[in-house]
């Protein structure tokens, strides 16, 4: 088998097998907020905020959307899957975009995008992880890199339409989760004017209607659509929570934590270029677009690097800068480190169908006392139809209402229990019986107990 073609084989079996957990996996984390909202939001006719349990949130709706979307075409009883098929879709979309421009990047190799593409879908974080996860932070991550491609096509051809369509790219990031993306962008741009010795363009009218646009559309849709600036408010106020009240070793300890978990969860081509530079001596030059990349990557993710206390999960957007990276360096090496490489690639491959079928739905789902299902199942046994109100919102509890949504009609979406509804069963975990109710089932799960009561 040829090269090229190993390489294609092993693209679309990477990209494939992302799919892999989608239908086994219960409900992980907070995927059960994206899917709250995005069935209230069908149930009630809301489209241009995100609800929860029958309250309105500052939250932007775009994610919402397409689980909607796809949910039409799916089936609303697959409501827990929508969600990863986005993000599956979205890594292949960033494979898509980190094709072309490591086509732009290295044009001196023939595989260079192939290669580029191979690294990002099979990088740990992504291959086992986000990359399938029904999070935001996949299609967050895709619009960053689409806009920031854009920016740099732009200032590199000076092309008035990849200006604007860089500056929608970024709204649509801001549509899907947060006001964040701004802020990379801004800082990935401003590092790429300045590598490409590209200030001028600041100056021209299509950079000022572009720039314009990019601020100005997240203020425009708050003022119209949720009438409160909640959103970015809450965005900085999260931001500033990773800075404000930490000590100096929290800082140190997070900035050596930082790029160390960010590098680990990039296995496998980040240890093997590790390896060969450690062990067997091979050096790499700083070419012109390696070094570019490694400034725009240092850059724009300095705000978390910085911080004391940013997420791991705040590292998504990074990896397709991080593998425009890898991709310049692996070029450099001899083919027998090549095909070392991919045969570390193939081996991760391959980790992927015992990791999925086996070892996370274990860790997951099938211990004493984890599955979601076996709970839900039993309280809607006893509920049937009839309105159920829940008194508590972590993960676990919304994994439950979100599957019960699904099982029901779209009239009778859980609410939260006002305290004054009668004839209604009432999910609760450590808070006091709801008044004049009494006690139907109780189950643990997940180190929490689910009570479920009845008010008369």
């Amino acid at each position: 088998m040829t090269r090229p073609i190993l390489l294609k084989v092993l693209v679309c079996s990477a990209g494939v097998l992302m799919l892999l957990p989608i239908p086994i996996m219960q409900y992980v984390g907070e995927e059960g907020f994206y899917t709250l909202g995005a069935f209230e939001m069908h149930a009630r006719g809301i489209w241009w905020h995100q609800p929860l349990l029958g309250n309105d949130i500052p939250k932007t709706p775009m994610f919402a959307w397409f689980i909607i979307g796809i949910c039409n075409i799916i089936g609303w009883e697959h409501l827990d899957l929508a969600p990863r098929i986005i993000s599956v879709i979205s890594n292949w979309g960033t494979g898509a975009i980190l094709f072309n421009m490591a086509r732009r990047m290295y044009p001196q190799h023939k595989h260079a995008g192939w290669y580029a593409v191979l690294i990002y879908l099979t990088m740990g974080d992504v291959f086992f992880w986000y990359g399938w996860l029904g999070y935001a932070d996949a299609c967050f991550g895709f619009f960053i890199f689409a806009a920031i491609a854009s920016f740099w096509i732009a200032i590199e051809d000076e092309k008035a339409f990849f200006l604007f369509l860089s500056a929608i790219l970024i709204f649509f990031a801001f549509m899907v989760k947060n006001i964040s993306g701004h802020g990379i962008f801004a800082i990935a741009a401003a590092t790429l004017l300045h590598r490409r010795h590209r200030w001028h363009i600041l100056l021209t009218p299509s950079f000022l209607f572009s720039a314009i646009v990019s601020l100005c559309l997240p203020f425009v849709y708050q003022h119209f659509a949720i009438h409160s600036t909640g959103n970015v408010n809450m965005a900085v106020s999260h931001a500033l929570d990773n800075f404000i009240g930490f000590s100096m070793i929290d800082y140190v300890r997070h900035w050596l934590a930082y790029p160390s978990i960010f590098f680990a969860r990039s296995f496998p081509i980040s240890f093997l270029l590790l390896y060969l530079y450690l062990r067997k001596r091979e050096r790499f030059a700083l070419t012109e677009p390696i070094s570019t990349m490694l400034w725009v990557l240092t850059m724009s993710s300095a705000p978390f690097w910085l911080s004391a206390n940013a997420s791991p999960r705040y590292m998504v957007p990074f990896y397709s800068l991080f593998a425009l990276l890898l991709t310049g360096l692996m070029l450099q090496m001899c083919s027998e480190n090549i095909k070392l490489a991919l045969q570390s690639v193939i081996l991760v491959i391959i980790m992927k169908v015992p990791y999925s079928l086996l070892a996370l739905p274990y860790i997951k789902d099938w211990r004493p006392e984890h599955s979601i299902l076996a709970v839900v199942e039993e309280i809607h046994d006893i509920t049937g139809n009839k309105p159920i109100r829940t008194l508590d919102g972590i993960a676990s509890f919304q994994g439950i209402c979100a599957y019960l949504d699904s099982r029901r009609p779209p009239e009778a979406y859980i609410r939260w229990y006002s305290g004054n509804e009668h004839q209604v069963f009432v999910l609760g975990r450590n808070q006091n019986a709801p008044k004049e109710s009494h006690l139907v089932g109780v189950w643990r799960l997940r180190g929490n107990p689910v009570k479920l009561y009845w008010v008369p």
